[in-house]
């Protein structure tokens, strides 16, 4: 898979990179003591489209 920083829903190039805030962690099925992970996603800065979301912490799963 290619990565782009160009915005699939207006074709902008110009975004930005952020994560949910507060208890929107991204948590493994079976285990409800783990801490879990931030999700980090990229957003247009020209439409407000979020896109290309992943876990910070891909081995807490």
């Amino acid at each position: 898979m290619i990565r782009t920083d160009k915005c699939p829903n207006c074709g902008s190039l110009g975004t930005g990179k952020g994560y949910w805030s507060g208890y929107a962690a991204l948590m493994p099925l079976g285990n409800p003591l783990s801490m879990g992970s931030k999700v980090i996603v990229r957003v247009c800065r020209e439409c407000g489209r979020i896109f290309d979301l992943h876990a910070e912490k891909p081995e807490k799963f």
